[in-house]
């Protein structure tokens, strides 16, 4: 009875190491971002901005790894970013950063999509909700540059009935113009520069006959349209904001 006691603890203790040992192999097999989404703006006149992103393994070896990167993916313009291809894991460690650039060629005042993520690979199984990381860009026009307002009417043949105004958050106004002479100002663009301070405004195109006909626009100092309509009877509306 001694004998078989013994040989079934020795049993189980070889049993217990195997198992430990075979545990010990199973170290996370992955690579992932530190995040997956990221929002970034570039001031017009900024140039670029650089964006630096975790990568992270499950496991340390004792070798350099390397893995590579696209962005087929990727919605913005291919002047609007550079991105490396791959990015190295060096022996030992289990991070490394990958740097974006970001330009403002080939970036709009709308937001687009880079998209950087691991190749497909049969040597690592990458995280399903952080295998790609997603940097929404866009241009952003600096305070100063866009409280310089452009306003752009373009009348029809009767300028004499078109007038605007730009009212502020509490109804006072704070720009207009108009009527306009018949016939020099005929079927022409009547272009005012006007300097607003951070808010939300409104801007009114009025036709005092209620038959319609003029345009407006209005645009920032950095050329990014804000407002525009055509009024069609008496009056027409637009908000933007500063």
């Amino acid at each position: 009875m001694k004998k078989i006691l013994k040989l079934f603890l020795i049993g189980c203790l070889v049993l217990s190491y195997g198992c430990r040992d075979e545990f010990d192999t199973q170290t996370p097999n992955y690579i992932a971002f530190g995040t997956n989404a990221i929002t970034e703006t570039v001031d017009v006149g900024e140039g670029s901005k650089t964006i630096e992103v975790n990568v992270y393994t499950g496991n340390k070896v004792g070798t350099d790894r390397t893995f590579n990167l696209t962005t087929e993916n990727s919605t913005a313009a291919a002047a609007a970013y550079s991105a490396p291809s791959s990015v190295v894991i060096e022996a030992g460690t289990n991070s490394a950063t990958v740097s974006i650039t970001v330009n403002e060629a080939g970036l709009t005042f709308d937001f687009q999509e880079i998209v950087l993520e691991f190749s497909p690979t049969t040597d690592i199984d990458t995280l399903a909700d952080t295998a790609s990381v997603t940097i929404n860009a866009a241009l952003l026009c600096p305070l100063a540059t866009a409280s310089n307002v452009t306003i752009e009417i373009d009348t029809d043949n009767w300028p004499d009935e078109t007038s605007w105004a730009v009212t502020d958050s509490s109804g006072a106004v704070v720009a207009s113009g108009g009527p306009y002479n018949n016939p020099a100002d005929d079927f022409t663009t009547i272009v005012v520069n006007v300097t607003l301070g951070a808010g939300t405004y409104t801007m009114t195109l009025n036709d005092s006959y209620g038959d319609g006909g003029s345009t407006f626009r209005v645009l920032n100092g950095c050329g990014q349209l804000l407002a525009t309509d055509s009024v069609t009877a008496s009056t027409v509306s637009g908000n933007f904001s500063i």
